[in-house]
């Protein structure tokens, strides 16, 4: 199944927030701080988050895998406007790990700018690994949530989002998909 058309939302979604974008995935970001860290996951550096790692170091992203209580997992579109992977399908809600911080703590910062939610009792770390991508290589750490209430999400970093069966994204029934979303959904929904 293809993307729905811009101008409406599938079965299930839950409307944008109407609120400008919080986020920094497409704009603001350009005087954060982040820590660059070498293969093994060790903070060794700082520096701007668009400007890029040192030679041989990498970024680190923190993200959750959230799913309500009847196993289905929140698949989310993101905006145009996305400067990676623009208009593609991912279940990883998540960004940067900001200078200082923790891959929890920027979990759950980013459940809170990109779907409204405060708090998210139960979060568990899933697995981390080091992900080679055009973008960029970096370590990503993917977290997973049981959702506990409906999310506000920013319309300044997703388009449209609802909760649908991980077969339904397994079986290649959304398109296009972010790689690492798609190996998240491999990962922690086998078979």
């Amino acid at each position: 199944m293809n993307a729905p058309a811009p101008d409406r939302r599938p079965p299930g979604a839950f409307p944008p927030a109407g609120h400008a974008s919080q986020g920094y995935g497409s704009e603001g970001c350009g005087s954060e701080r982040v820590d660059y860290v070498d293969p093994r996951d060790r903070v060794v550096a700082q520096g701007g988050r668009t400007t890029g790692p040192p030679a041989g170091l990498l970024r680190r992203y923190a993200a959750t895998v959230c799913t309500d209580h009847a196993g289905r997992v929140l698949l989310y579109r993101r905006t145009a406007s996305a400067p990676a992977y623009p208009d593609h399908y991912d279940v990883l809600i998540g960004g940067a790990v900001r200078s200082g911080e923790e891959y929890r703590a920027a979990a759950l910062r980013e459940l809170r700018e990109e779907l409204g939610w405060e708090r998210a009792p139960g979060l568990t770390e899933a697995y981390r690994l080091r992900v080679d991508d055009p973008h960029g290589a970096c370590f990503l750490t993917v977290h997973r949530w049981v959702a506990d209430r409906a999310p506000r999400p920013d319309p300044g970093e997703i388009a449209w989002c609802g909760f649908v069966a991980p077969l339904a994204v397994l079986t290649g029934g959304y398109t296009p998909m972010v790689p690492a979303g798609a190996e998240a959904v491999r990962r922690l929904f086998p078979g």
